[in-house]
Parts: structure tokens; sequence; C-alpha cells
């Protein structure tokens, strides 16, 4: 009789190797083996990882098959939801198996062994009362170690310092004296939390939220796995409605998920929702190291946890009994993989909602007009709030750069704004200064010739910071200094141009002379605790003026800032790509959003050469329904999303020659196969970026509203098929996209 052999995955992440291996099952490993676990098999001379798919009757010679040589792993990496959410993801985003295997379950290119973390623990003993003594006499950091550990207990060390405050030679030196000792523990004993929390209290409920928790809790009873679109405006309450869905997941024995789009979110979120729920919520994000990540994963899989909160691949979170999934900011890009497999996290939400039965949350003051689109449709179901748990919203103002320019005012800030800034710090208010640009100048140019200085590897200018000295490029990071000499004409009058976060930063602080500021953007935030340290800072009134990117436009709630001004609202504006409008209209609402929501009034001065641009003057008043109506009129008449679809064919390759001869043959193929004509075929041509990292890039879109998205994927990937039998794509990077939130 045939005896069923295990189907495994490999971990290679090659096409010609992404299909299913057949590999005999020991007799010791049949009681425990399942799919979902991680194994090792011979492959190719060597020893792989693989991970167990399902089991079958093979049908080549028996004796052909070769055994599994290990178990790697206590229990199945994968549930049985994620294995099948991984095979979904396979055939949707036209990717390996393996990769979706490793994106649902990030810990399988490495030990998913019980992740090891060090412990400080009391050491008693002969001699230990009097060594105790004679520290806390002396006081300090040792004393401070030595209390904490007799009111908690062992405590993971990293924590603990952290808490603290303190680097970790006080520890070593109490282990010398005896008094301690250090110890690793699995992750099953990993505080995951940096500060004690008090389970917190409730708040009152208004009218709206109310209203909107007896809708989605009656609709999850009766429809189970039903989405809804959560729209709210900035400060009207979203938070707290979130937190009772999840109150009432829990108490029926669920658990939940809570996805932010920026890692600069993850410590408001965690102190809020850790402070209601206590040790059951868990973090993960990409500034966790690797084992970090690993227990977060574990607690989740192993049900020591029931609440995850962090970015995009949180959504992974390997629960059993999956009830909620919110999906705060539902608008954001970040929700999009810019890597293979390129998932949507609303369409892995979706999916998951239909595997579990889980209700979906979509969130958003400033939905992304396909989402809002679906919701106008009743395909979602729609849920709005209008006002502001204040009851009071900012006062919105544009300053028109245009006349600051007529008027001789060639600086940074407009009189309105530099007048408010000076008001502000006198009432001992806070303020926010937002421009979505990081550096000190945009570029660097010659003003005899007009030689602007460009990265040798990719097609951009180069942005100074003035902190290094360093012209750098934002693309693939090379750094130079400035020339002291023109390269092109030799002049010695080399200048920067245009503003960054940096200039914004150093210019504040010459105009207010012991103002106390923080920035916030890639430069400052890159070490693992620089999002929560400025943050925190900023929150306790460290610092009366907070510049930063678009890591502050959104969700971060500061009681006492009274005024934002947004320096260039047209930067987002100037991106060519069709989602511009909605891109200005997102950030400018919802920076306006962290102004005046506590008891201070909120005033915000929007900057600008453009007052007339209908992303502005509907964001100035707030009205989203009126962009909307106006954006989906454009969509409508150019046959973009959601009237229509695009597929982007990004390809990349050192050798630009080549690079366009393979680019040139797809097309022809598209054409050829475009028969019935429902496909319009773009290009080929350059990338936006033409250039990156020394990789030329060239492009081809496919624009369809004939037909659906199914079709469409099906004649692209076709098409891509048919290439790869005709052209040798080794060192061809390909880059294959569904309506991109950027065309790059």
């Amino acid at each position: 009789m045939e005896t069923e052999c295990a189907e495994v995955i490999v971990s290679i992440m090659r096409a010609e190797v992404d299909r299913v291996f057949h590999y005999a099952v020991p007799d010791e490993l049949k009681p425990v083996l399942t799919p979902g676990h991680r194994v090792a098999v011979p492959f190719g001379g060597r020893n792989v990882e693989g991970c167990v798919v399902g089991f079958s009757k093979p049908s080549v010679d028996p004796s052909r098959i070769k055994a599994i040589t290990a178990v790697l792993d206590d229990y199945p990496l994968l549930t049985p939801v994620m294995l099948e959410l991984a095979r979904w993801m396979k055939t949707k985003y036209y990717t390996t198996l393996a990769a979706c295997l490793r994106c649902v379950a990030p810990s399988w290119t490495g030990s998913a062994k019980r992740a090891k973390t060090l412990f400080v623990c009391i050491n008693g003993g002969a001699g230990f009362a009097e060594e105790l003594s004679h520290v806390n006499e002396k006081g300090g950091p040792q004393a401070l170690v030595m209390k904490l550990l007799s009111e908690r207990g062992a405590t993971a060390l990293a924590p603990l310092l952290k808490e603290l405050g303190i680097s970790a030679s006080p520890v070593h030196t109490l282990v010398k004296k005896g008094l301690v000792i250090l110890e690793e523990r699995s992750s099953a004993g990993v505080s995951r939390s940096d500060i004690a929390y008090e389970p917190g209290r409730s708040f009152s409920l208004t009218d709206e939220q109310a209203e909107a928790i007896e809708t989605l809790l009656n609709t999850q009873s009766e429809k189970p796995g039903r989405m809804w679109l959560l729209h709210g405006v900035t400060g009207s309450g979203k938070t707290e409605i979130y937190m009772r869905l999840i109150e009432k997941a829990l108490e029926a024995g669920k658990q939940a998920v809570m996805l932010v789009p920026e890692i600069s979110l993850t410590p408001q979120a965690v102190d809020a929702f850790k402070q209601r729920f206590g040790a059951v919520v868990s973090v993960t994000h990409s500034r966790l190291t690797p084992a970090e990540r690993v227990a977060e994963w574990q607690a989740a899989r192993e049900g020591r946890v029931s609440v995850m909160i962090g970015p995009r691949s949180a959504v992974f979170t390997p629960f059993n009994n999956l009830g909620t999934i919110i999906i705060d900011e539902e608008h954001e890009k970040t929700y999009v993989s810019e890597t293979s497999p390129k998932y949507a996290v609303i369409d892995v939400a979706e999916k998951l909602s239909k595997l579990t039965g889980a209700a979906v949350v979509l969130g958003s003051a400033t939905p992304s007009v396909e989402t809002f689109y679906r919701a106008k449709c009743e395909e979602i179901g729609l849920i709005t709030l209008k006002k502001r748990v204040n009851n009071r919203f900012p006062d919105v103002e544009t300053a028109d750069l245009r006349t600051e320019l007529a008027a001789g005012n060639r600086s940074i800030f407009s009189r309105r704004l530099l007048d408010a800034m000076d008001e502000n710090l006198k009432r001992g208010h806070q303020t926010i200064l937002f421009m979505n640009r990081r550096g000190h100048s945009t570029f660097v140019s010659c003003r005899t010739c007009g030689f602007v200085l460009e990265c040798g590897h990719c097609s951009v200018n180069y942005t100074y910071h003035i902190q290094s000295q360093r012209m750098l490029c934002h693309y693939c990071g090379a750094a130079e200094r400035p020339p002291s000499l023109c390269p092109v004409c030799e002049s010695v009058h080399i200048r920067y141009f245009g503003v960054g976060t940096q200039k914004i930063e150093e210019e504040v602080r010459r105009l207010f002379p012991g103002c106390s500021v923080l920035r916030m953007d890639m430069d400052t935030t890159a070490r693992k605790d620089g999002h929560e340290s400025i943050i925190r800072r900023f929150a306790t009134g460290q610092a009366q003026i907070l510049v930063g990117t678009q890591m502050i436009a959104k969700g971060l709630n500061f009681p006492n800032v009274s005024l934002v001004g947004i320096v260039d609202a047209d930067t987002a504006l100037n991106t060519g790509d069709f989602r511009s409008a909605e891109t200005a209209f997102q950030l400018i609402t919802q920076v306006s959003g962290r102004a005046g929501r506590a008891d201070v009034p909120g005033r915000v001065i929007i900057q600008t050469y453009n007052p007339e641009h209908y992303s502005v003057s509907f964001a100035k008043e707030g009205d989203y329904n009126s962009f909307y109506e106006h954006e989906i009129r454009v969509r409508k008449t150019l046959g973009y999303p959601p009237f229509g679809d695009i597929f982007m064919a990004l390809m990349s390759c050192p050798d630009e020659k080549r690079l366009i001869n393979t680019q040139n043959e797809l097309a022809r193929l598209m054409k050829a196969y475009n028969r019935k004509g429902f496909f319009e075929i773009l290009g080929p041509a350059p990338a936006m970026v033409s250039k990156i990292n020394n990789m030329y890039r060239w492009k081809i879109l496919i624009k369809s509203s004939a037909v659906g998205e199914d079709i469409l994927l099906h004649f692209a990937f076709y098409c891509v098929d048919k290439l790869k039998n005709r052209c040798d794509l080794d060192g061809v990077n390909l880059n294959l996209t569904l309506n991109p939130r950027i065309l790059v």
C-alpha cells in the first residue's frame, strides 16, 4: 500500500522550483508532522528549509523519494488560514508560493526555535543583605535596579535599562558584587512592555460614536466578515471606537489586529491600548530586532497575547481565532508592499475576513477615492462621524506665497505664519511645522552656469544635509562633500537652493533664539527608538516646535498644539502622478487635524503658490465630499481607478540598451495579443526616476476600462510569460504592479 508523502515548498525564491516536492515522512515524525511545519529536506545536494503544505500520494517511483531530515519547530509555524492565504497571494500577486510563505511568516528564513532573551535576576545568598545595604546607602542607578527587581522579580535586561534610562554598566557591577545574575530565557518569559501599565478606563461616548459601535456590532453578529469604512473627521474619536470593538472581540474570546501606517504612530497607539487592555497587547514593526519580532510572533501563535499593533506586516499575525482587523488611516500608500509579493493590506484583510469571519474596519478622515467609491456603491458599509469630540475645529487659512514674493518676502515663512508662531510661543502653546521633504536644501547648483549636482548612480539631484555637511542621494544613499568649485565652469559660486526640514529647523532657531525645537524625519529617527523618543519629548512639553515630514501628519495627538504651519502645500501636487491631487488633499487635511484637539483652540496656515487648486481649497474648508465629487469626475473622464485599471511593468537593468530592447519586445507582444483592443498600451518610456543605484529603469503601462481586473491581469501575465520564453531575462529585474499607488 502506498504511503502518503509530505508536500513541501522549499525556501528558494525562484520560479523554476516553485512547486510541490514530495518527501517521505520518517516513522518517528509521523505523529507530529502537520501542514505548516517547517522542515529540513535534502535538495540539490544540500539540506534546505521548507514548509509542509499538505500530504498526498506521489506519482513517481517511491525509491526516488528522499526523506525529511528534521522538523525544525515545536509546533506548525503556519496556521491553516495562513497557508490558504499564502496560496491566494501567489495567484493574486503573480509571485512564488515560497515568497508568500516567507511573507506571512517572516521568521521562516531564520530560526523559529524559541528566541532567547537576557534576564536580570536577584541572586540571594551569603552576604546579600550586607552588600545590598551598601548599595542602598550609596544610592544611584544600582539602587534603582535592585528596587525594581525586588518589586517585579526577574526582568528582561533591555526593557529594564530603557525604563530606567541607564546603561548596562550598573547591572554588570551588581553582577560582580554577587547581587544579581544574568541568564538567558526563552521568549515565553520575554516582557513585551517597555513600561508598566495599569489598565485604564474607557471614555464616555458621543452620540455618533455610540451609534457607530452599535451598527458595527449588530452587523458583525448578523453578517460576519463584513467590511466597513469608518469615515470620521480628525479628532472625531475613531480610536475609542476601535477600542470598544476590540474589547467586544476579547470578551468573545477572539483576537484583534490593529494596523497603523507608520512606525512613528506605534508608540502612542501602544501606550493607549496597553493602558486600556494591559498585557494582552503586543507590538511588531521593522525596528525590532529579529529575535524580538520572533518573540512577538510566537506570543501571538501560542495565545499569550490577543491584540497585535503594528504597520503593514502585522496583518499576518498568526492568531487562531481572529475577530477584528482595524486598518487606521486606510488611505496611506505604506499599506502597499514595495517588494514581492506586492500585496495591498486591504486586499489581504478582506481575504482574511472571508477565511475567518473577522470584521474589517477601515478608518480615515480622508479615505482613498477607490475605498469611498466602494462605500458609495454599497460594496462595503459606510459610517460617518462629522463632529469632533471637543466640538471644535481649527481655523484654517491660506497664505498666498505669490503675494509674499511680490511684497519682497523671500523667506521660508509668510508674514502671517511668522506672526502666528511668535504669538504661539508667547502663549506657551506648541507648534507643528510640516514639510514633506527632508534635508537642508533640495539641490546644489552653480549660480554662474546653472549646473546642478546629481548623484552619479541615480538620475536625481543631491540633497544637502547641513549637519553632516554632505550631499546625499535619497535613493541609493551615496554621499559626497559639496565641491568648492563648479565641476563644469570652475566657478566658486556654489549655492544651496530649495527647502527641507533641516533648513526649516535652522531658520526657526535663527528667528526664535532659545526656542526648543525637535525635528522628525528619516534622518532623526534612524536609530531604533528614534520615533518614540521624539514623540514622548514633544508630548511632555520638552520642545515648543516640532518640524517634520509626513511622519507627523496623522494619527498623533498632542493636546497643547494650537498652531500648524504647512510650509509648502504644493510639494505633493507636483509629483506627476494621477493621484497627486488626492495625496495633497489628504496630507493637508491630516496635518491640519493635529491642531486644536483638546481645549486649546487650533489654527492652521497653509502656505501655497496655488490656493485656487481644488485640493487646497477643499482641504482648507475640510470638505471631503466636495473634493471626492470633483476628483471622481476627473477619474471617470480619464478612465483612472476606480473606473479603470492600470497595470505597470517596470524593468531595471545595468545595461540600458538591453533594457530598452527587452521593453520594446514586451510592448510588441502586448500590442500583438491586444487583438480586440481592450487595452491601451503606453510606453515603453523611462521611469520618473530613470536610474537608481546604477540600474536603469523603464516602464510600460496598460490601461483598461473595458474589462475587469482579472482579465487585465491574465493578459499582462500571459504577455510576460511569452517574453520569458523569447528573451533571456537574467539580470533584468521585473516589477509587476496592478494599480500602483505611485506611477514611478
